[in-house]
């Protein structure tokens, strides 16, 4: 933000925070922070391009354990999949998943802590221009480009620096944000593999992963709902705080402590299952609907909506 001419200790201030406040903090920056902070940047700054600065800053350290288990990957296709697969380790404010289509990747990136329409631009560019920037990175002599750039805000007035960074196939209004890499692409080595460092890394990763679940409520209660869900089972608070093994009241004060709700959770859950049956499963609607512990139709087409953008049938038809 800096390098676009944005004051960051006096946008800390503005929200009630500093510098110190956000290094120092064991949980790490709170999404709601990091949204206003980028919403008022872009407005003081003048900017709406300023979250594409992003990527003259990406390098695998800033992802620490993680960015080194990505380096040593075998292709580009394998690191997107770790990034993926270990996502939690970065943050715990958004999921991603990896769809294999017949001829490219499409890495997919949910927020699930508010709507759509509140997540300001500079914040989805941000993460778009970083994932490029890292890409990039461990591919300096490729640069490989998205076959396809989709962004959930409205196309703005000026596409210019967007078309620089992220090609001319961009897409507005999407159901999510997404980057699609070619499989072409995705099955370039990387100069920085090494399968002996592979090992170390992913054990590293993997412990720290680890480390990190086996103390978070979060990912415990993030484990029982998406169980639950998939069994059809009741997924409500009291339910989830007895398949963890907590009192109702215990369980609201843990994921506090985190700076988590109970429903963001439930809801992240539900929107990463319906993603997956209906892209992935020939259920009917209704039966996916019913699973996920809609009580009718008009409540899953209206969560659809929501996550998606679009109804649930044209959803699977895309």
């Amino acid at each position: 933000m800096r390098e676009g001419g944005a004051n960051v200790d006096a946008l800390l201030r503005t929200f009630g925070s500093s510098i110190q406040d956000v290094e120092e903090n064991p949980k790490g920056v709170r999404l709601e922070l990091v949204y206003q902070v980028m919403r008022e940047a872009t407005r003081r700054t003048g900017n709406p391009d300023l979250g594409l600065l992003a990527y003259s800053k990406a390098h695998p350290a800033n992802l620490e354990a993680l960015g080194y288990a990505v380096m040593s990957c075998a292709t580009l296709g394998a690191a997107l999949q770790r990034l993926v697969d270990y996502q939690a380790l970065t943050s715990n404010g958004f999921c991603m998943c990896l769809e294999r289509k017949p001829d490219a990747l499409q890495l997919i990136g949910f927020d699930v802590t508010a709507e759509p329409s509140l997540i300001p631009r500079a914040v989805i560019d941000a993460g778009a221009a970083q994932t490029l920037g890292l890409l990039h990175w461990l591919l300096p002599q490729h640069k490989p480009r998205p076959l396809v750039a989709a962004f959930t805000y409205p196309e703005p007035a000026d596409t210019r620096m967007l078309r620089r960074l992220m090609g001319d196939n961009l897409q507005f209004c999407a159901p999510h944000n997404s980057l699609t890499f070619s499989s072409q692409d995705c099955a370039i080595a990387l100069p920085t593999a090494d399968p002996a460092l592979d090992v170390l890394h992913m054990e590293y990763a993997r412990n720290r992963l680890n480390v990190l679940l086996s103390g978070s409520m979060t990912a415990r209660v993030r484990r029982a709902l998406s169980e639950s869900l998939a069994q059809g089972a009741p997924s409500d608070l009291p339910h989830i705080a007895q398949a963890v093994g907590v009192s109702t009241r215990s369980l609201q004060r843990s994921l506090g402590h985190e700076d988590v709700h109970f429903s963001a959770l439930q809801d992240e859950a539900r929107l990463m299952l319906a993603h997956s049956f209906l892209r992935n499963s020939m259920r009917s609607v209704k039966y996916i609907g019913a699973l996920l512990g809609f009580r009718d139709q008009s409540s899953f087409h209206k969560a659809c909506l929501r996550w998606f953008g679009m109804t649930p049938g044209r959803y699977r038809e895309q």
